[in-house]
C-alpha cells in the first residue's frame, strides 16, 4: 500500500534530527532508537515501509487497513524524515511507549 508523506509534524524534525545523527548505523543494519513524547506514548506498532529514491510524494507499506487515516503519525513522520535524509530501501519501523526504532532491512 502506498501512503503520502507530511509536510508537517512535531514528530518529523526529532526524527530527521535522530536519522542524521546515527545514519551510520542503519547503513550496517542496525537499529536507530529514537525517542519522542513518552508521555504521549501513541499506538504502539511496527510497519515495514520502502522509501524509493524516485518518488517525492508516496511511500510504500506493508499497513494493511481500509482506513489510510489510522496509519501511526510517528511512523509516517520517520517514513518522511528516511526520505528527507536521503535514504531509500526498506526499513522496518517499530513505534513502543515513544520510542521510534529504525532498522534497515
Amino acid at each position: 500500500m502506498d501512503i503520502t508523506y507530511i509536510e508537517k509534524s512535531h514528530f518529523l524534525g526529532p526524527c530527521e534530527q535522530g536519522i542524521r545523527q546515527h545514519m551510520a548505523l542503519l547503513s550496517t543494519g542496525q537499529p536507530i532508537r529514537i525517542n519522542l513524547d513518552a508521555e504521549k506514548p501513541g499506538y504502539a506498532g511496527s510497519i515495514v515501509v520502502e522509501i524509493r529514491a524516485d518518488n517525492g510524494r508516496l511511500f510504500g507499506s506493508d499497513y494493511e487497513s481500509a482506513d489510510l487515516t489510522r496509519f501511526p503519525a510517528r511512523i509516517r513522520a520517520a517514513a518522511t524524515a528516511l526520505y528527507n535524509c536521503d535514504c531509500s530501501g526498506r526499513f522496518r519501523i517499530t513505534h513502543r511507549e515513544g520510542t521510534l526504532e529504525i532498522i534497515h532491512v
